[in-house]
């Protein structure tokens, strides 16, 4: 009985909206109900900033479609928030202050996020803005000092004053095509900033170097088109390496089946296609000499990996296929995968090259035999 009176004296729950309920339990809130939630002030704080315990857990139900201004302002100790896909908008300044915030997934269902809604959530290390949002207010994401990642959507067309600053471990960052606007500082004191990739012709350059040591990298010649399933690319000599959160592409690559590489493309560096996980078809011409390391890892053809097996990957370097123990692998590769996985690019092979610890199988022979005399190997 002790044991539930404690308990009890834990619950608390009340209204914040005309049909939005809140109920605590422990550490964890729940909010539910539908419709909007009532926005707040820093002089009328949400009716949860004042319960008697350290709120850990948040969870916003399906119904919900806001979360209202100042709604979890200054909520220390928040670190985990589940937002439901009614929502649509996200208030001022509705999480600044999180300190402790580090778990948040926005709903592609938002498509409004108001200035100052994650100012000064230290522990936020990554964000994803969903593609239905137009652009990034003032703010926003000011002062998140552990975030390392960041994706926009080609949806945006603005980028509004200080959005991004103090965010001093985000070491690089895409500003997609659909950008038209840039506001002032809006990666001031973000000292950790090495590369910013932006449209070219637009003058951004001296908003974007404001407050930062970053390299300016624009992006002009490459053409790129999604059609369906298919994603073509050609326009340059060499598709520069990308991380994951700076492919042009990236909002489709979980749909891409085919990619076609135009005539013309000398290089694709690492990583350019990585995670295209639905990858059923690979087109590259003869002009293709070099593809770096893990440039289509984690592509799949059917039941075959792209770049190798779990211990070997493979890469073309200047017509040479060097074939490489994965440095992920944990004990001695052994190589046996075949040609199969580097056979959409065998016509562009001049040699061969085995890494030390890659132990070639019969059908890799085979392959060998296949490809004739003009091949030379070296181990």
């Amino acid at each position: 009985m002790r044991f539930f009176d404690k308990q009890f004296r834990k619950f608390q729950n009340g209204s914040c909206g005309n049909n939005l309920f809140w109920y605590s339990m422990g550490k964890k809130l729940i909010i539910n109900g539908s419709g909007a939630m009532k926005s707040y002030s820093p002089y009328e704080k949400s009716p949860w900033f004042y319960v008697d315990y350290i709120i850990e857990e948040v969870i916003i139900e399906k119904g919900v479609t806001s979360i209202g201004a100042y709604a979890f302002f200054n909520n220390r100790g928040l670190f985990k928030v589940d937002i439901a896909e009614s929502v649509n908008s996200i208030g001022w300044s509705a999480f600044s202050g999180c300190r402790d915030l580090e778990n948040i997934k926005i709903p592609d269902s938002v498509d409004f996020i108001s200035g100052w809604a994650f100012v000064g959530c230290h522990s936020l290390t990554e964000i994803k803005v969903p593609e239905n949002v137009d652009g990034i207010n003032q703010y926003t994401f000011c002062n998140c000092s552990s975030l390392r990642k960041v994706i926009l959507p080609s949806s945006i067309t603005y980028i509004d004053d200080r959005a991004f600053c103090s965010c001093n471990k985000l070491e690089e960052i895409l500003i997609p095509d659909s950008v038209t606007y840039i506001g002032e500082e809006i990666f001031n004191y973000c000292s950790s900033l090495k590369e910013i990739y932006y449209p070219a012709g637009r003058n951004f350059e001296s908003k974007l170097c404001n407050g930062n040591y970053a390299r300016l990298i624009p992006i002009d010649n490459l053409r790129w088109k999604v059609e369906g399933k298919t994603l073509t690319v050609g326009g340059v000599s060499e598709i520069k390496s990308y991380s994951y959160e700076a492919t042009p592409w990236r909002d489709s690559l979980r749909d891409i089946q085919r990619i076609i590489i135009e005539d013309g493309v000398r290089k694709i560096d690492a990583n350019a296609f990585a995670e295209c996980t639905r990858l059923e078809q690979l087109t590259i011409p003869a002009s293709v000499k070099t593809i770096g390391d893990g440039a289509f890892t984690f592509c799949y053809c059917g039941d075959r990996t792209i770049n190798g097996g779990r211990n070997v990957i493979w890469s073309l370097e200047d017509g040479t296929l060097m074939i490489k123990k994965n440095p992920a692998a944990k004990n001695e590769s052994n190589f046996s995968t075949g040609y199969e996985t580097w056979q959409v690019v065998e016509g562009n092979i001049t040699g061969v090259k085995i890494e030390r610890g890659i132990v070639p199988g019969k059908n890799f022979f085979d392959w060998l035999g296949h490809m004739g005399d003009d091949v030379t190997v070296t181990f």
